[in-house]
């Protein structure tokens, strides 16, 4: 009977021990299903800076992927942002940029006054007129050159043309010694032709580029002498061109003189058997 019931009490003691170890199993089962998941690494949105950046100093324990996962951006952004290579390692105390913020206003202090910066002026751009002022001269020595004495020479023609073509002006020269002046000429590049009197040969070139800024005053000269004073230059007047042709024909008449009565000696003393 004793043994039956010491049987019994053992039964009872191990049916109570096993319910207890189910019970322990099906306790620790739901706290497993129940317990929420490990938090990433505390997190404190940082402040932007002045210059408007967000900088996260790196924790204990912290990884590139919970650091790019709290601050929403890509772990890809992250390391590029900050230059990290795949093969790089963060440690505590890092300073990491996550990206850009609203910059701080400055806040300015009681009975402060901001000084405006002044914009600086755009430069002006070169608009303007000038002249051109030509002097058709008597080229007295042909030398090319306006030398005291050789004053303005008339009846030749100016004219001032653009770079298009487009006459510009034009004037009949006159005993004016300053010349004439082409006004009101926008800044440009001109040609300046003189066409010279009939009676006149030209001692430098016709045509002169001129380039005309905003307020110039160019200046201009051409040079032209009387057809009669070349020729002199070269070979002497009509004059002296007459004198000497008068000589040369006296000459070949006297020759010729010569001539013929040198031949009436020598056919009267040639025997007739030769003639």
């Amino acid at each position: 009977m004793a043994r039956m019931l010491y049987r019994t009490v053992l039964i009872i003691i191990m049916l109570n021990l096993v319910a207890l170890g189910f019970v322990l199993i099906q306790s620790a089962s739901a706290d497993l299903y129940t317990m929420p998941p490990k938090q990433p690494t505390p997190f404190l949105t940082p402040t932007p800076g002045p210059d408007g950046k967000i900088i996260y100093i790196v924790q204990e324990g912290d990884t590139l992927w919970d650091i790019a996962a709290i601050a929403g951006i890509t772990i890809e952004e992250l390391m590029s942002r900050n230059g990290i290579q795949p093969d790089d390692y963060i440690t505590p105390g890092m300073q990491l940029e996550l990206g850009l913020g609203v910059p701080l206003v400055p806040t300015i202090e009681p009975g402060f006054e901001p000084t405006e910066t002044p914009i600086p002026v755009s430069p002006t751009p070169l608009i303007g007129t000038g002249e051109i002022c030509v002097l058709l001269y008597l080229d007295e020595n042909g030398n090319a050159q306006l030398e005291e004495g050789e004053g303005p020479l008339p009846n030749g023609q100016i004219s001032v043309a653009d770079v298009s073509g487009a006459v510009a002006g034009e004037h009949t020269t006159d005993l004016d010694p300053e010349g004439h002046c082409f006004t009101d000429l926008m800044f440009g590049d001109y040609n300046v032709s003189v066409a010279i009197p009939p009676d006149h040969n030209p001692t430098m070139g016709m045509n002169v580029p001129v380039r005309l800024a905003p307020g110039d005053i160019k200046h201009v000269s051409f040079g032209a002498q009387p057809s009669s004073a070349a020729q002199g230059i070269l070979g002497g007047g009509e004059g002296d061109r007459s004198t000497l042709m008068g000589l040369l024909g006296v000459v070949l008449l006297l020759a010729g003189g010569v001539l013929g009565y040198f031949t009436t000696r020598l056919v009267r003393g040639t025997p007739r058997s030769f003639r």
